[in-house]
């Protein structure tokens, strides 16, 4: 009788172990996403106010090395507006990525100004040729 208690205390025990381990798994998991969101988030932030080159038709990336931060420019299908990319970095994974549409201004320096548009971020390529939101390119 004490082995057979003794049994199912351990089979118990061995259970909530378990079901910890895939709570802590499925915390880190949250966290990793959450902070590459605010990251990507901050990359797009940190790339409203920088100078960029002319638009052209392939990404146009600057890096502050510093705080990770990567942020990525080229001209939309339309001709008439930009993308504005911002990526943050999951372990392991592909960079979660963050989209604005932005329009320009040409500056005296031959370098543009970007403007974000209305609507905010998106988390989906808002180009009509999705191809175009595609890093590789």
């Amino acid at each position: 009788m004490v082995l057979l208690i003794a049994m199912i205390g351990l089979l118990l025990m061995s259970g909530l172990q378990r079901q910890l381990d895939t709570t802590i798994q499925v915390g880190n998991d949250e966290r990793h996403y959450l902070r590459a969101f605010n990251q990507a988030l901050s990359s797009l932030n940190w790339g409203r106010g920088q100078r960029w080159n002319a638009l052209t038709e392939s990404w146009q990336c600057q890096q502050w090395s510093a705080e990770q931060l990567v942020v990525c420019l080229r001209a939309a299908s339309d001709g008439g507006q930009g993308l504005l990319r911002g990526e943050g970095m999951l372990p392991a994974a592909r960079p979660l990525t963050l989209y604005q549409r932005v329009s320009f201004l040409s500056l005296s320096s031959g370098q543009i100004a970007i403007q974000p548009l209305g609507n905010g971020w998106l988390d989906f390529c808002p180009d009509k040729d999705v191809a175009r939101c595609d890093a590789t390119e």
